[in-house]
């Protein structure tokens, strides 16, 4: 046989099933919260910090993908794959914008982990400047992840959609409000530990969420997470390049239609059980097997679905690991130890890879004051609507 077939043959093979070993190299993210700094500055200072974690030069790099759900609602800036190469002038490498929603980031992630066996060192980037609109407009630009037609016309925004999940949640399993307001206390906790998150050093009591102002009856304003600018840049790589290269052992995505009326339960998302069972399998483990997770609660009752989801628990046990402190930064499964979209911030395009910038952290052992003890199996999931889209990530270290 022609050992030049022979080789494309194994080349296809590896391709197929994966077997190409995949890591994070580098990981840099920005402060989420309010700023006066442009797109274009928040993607350098966040992709500067990932070149120097990896310990790479920028000509190392080969493609790269920019994650970003409203540059041109909130900005009027659409092409921001030629923003990133206007700071890139000497090498004209192919740049691709991702937009998935609020899944946006893991869209990105899983996209570069899937043609990392084409390219040898990947940048993938997330970003997002929400800040400086007025409420209305911010939230009908939020708004457009929905259904134009079955939602947002007849006045059903995110607060809307997740509070129905929340009152069918209680009802069907006996969830309260103390429950929410548990999720809403430890990440606001967790938050205070991580120096780069929109909440850091604000303190807030338990009486303070239970008596923050109703929103969109069950969720109050400590139920919902805030308008965050900032961005994360992770570079990965199919060679291992020292003892802090995390490896990827699997990246999913699965869609679902995005409004409720289109769905049969409203207390699970069918797009994040459809993509963990692929990520366990293709990771070889089971959900016990994960030491620690970051889940996508841009509303806490979406923490708590999360949990069942994703295998932790049994339907309706998720409010039992709350009370229970299981989730804490020292219980059974630490979950959001960065302070979650709740209260590390929520700027669309970067969250699916600010949970990856947390998870790398932690397997590294370098997450400081939040630290997790023996952190080996770490999983994200990122959510795009109302669990419309769904990416799921399993990293070793």
């Amino acid at each position: 046989m022609d050992l030049r077939i022979l080789g494309e043959t194994k080349k296809n093979c590896l391709r197929k099933y994966r077997l190409i070993s995949m890591y994070v190299l580098g990981i840099g993210r920005t402060k989420f919260g309010t700023t006066k700094k442009t797109l274009a500055t928040l993607m350098y200072d966040a992709m500067l910090k990932a070149l120097e974690d990896a310990k790479i030069r920028i000509r190392d790099i080969n493609v790269a993908y920019v994650s970003n759900f409203g540059a041109a609602l909130f900005e009027n800036q659409v092409h921001l794959n030629s923003i990133l190469a206007g700071l890139l002038p000497s090498y004209h490498i192919p740049i691709i914008r991702i937009e998935a929603a609020c899944a946006a980031g893991g869209a990105a992630f899983y996209t570069a982990y899937n043609t990392i066996d084409k390219f040898e060192k990947i940048l993938v980037i997330g970003v997002e400047k929400m800040s400086g609109l007025s409420n209305l407009q911010t939230t009908s630009n939020i708004a457009s992840a929905g259904d134009v037609l079955l939602d947002q016309t007849h006045g059903l925004i995110f607060p809307g959609s997740y509070a129905l999940c929340a009152r069918q949640h209680m009802k069907k399993y006996g969830t309260t409000l103390d429950d929410m307001a548990l999720v809403s206390l430890k990440n606001h906790k967790n938050a205070n530990l991580n120096e780069l998150s929109h909440f850091y050093h604000k303190n807030v009591s338990l009486e303070e969420i239970k008596a923050s102002p109703m929103i969109c009856s069950p969720l109050r304003l400590y139920d919902c997470c805030p308008i965050s600018d900032g961005a994360v840049a992770v570079i990965l790589s199919k060679e291992k390049k020292d003892d802090r290269s995390v490896e990827i052992l699997a990246s999913t995505l699965s869609t679902d239609s995005i409004s409720l009326v289109q769905r049969r339960s409203l207390t699970s998302f069918l797009a994040t059980k459809t993509a963990v069972k692929e990520a366990y399998q293709k990771a070889d483990i089971k959900p016990s097997d994960i030491d620690i997770a970051e889940v996508h609660d841009c509303f806490t009752i979406a923490e708590l679905i999360a949990l069942e989801d994703l295998g932790f628990c049994k339907p309706g046990e998720s409010k039992n690991m709350i009370r229970q402190n299981q989730t804490n930064i020292d219980g059974k499964i630490p979950v959001n130890t960065d302070g979650g979209l709740k209260a590390d911030g929520h700027p669309i395009g970067a969250t699916g890879l600010a949970q990856i910038f947390e998870i790398v952290t932690q397997l590294r052992g370098e997450a400081g004051s939040r630290q997790v003890g023996k952190a080996e199996i770490g999983l994200t999931h990122n959510i795009g609507g109302v669990g419309g889209t769904c990416v799921i990530n399993i990293l070793r270290m």
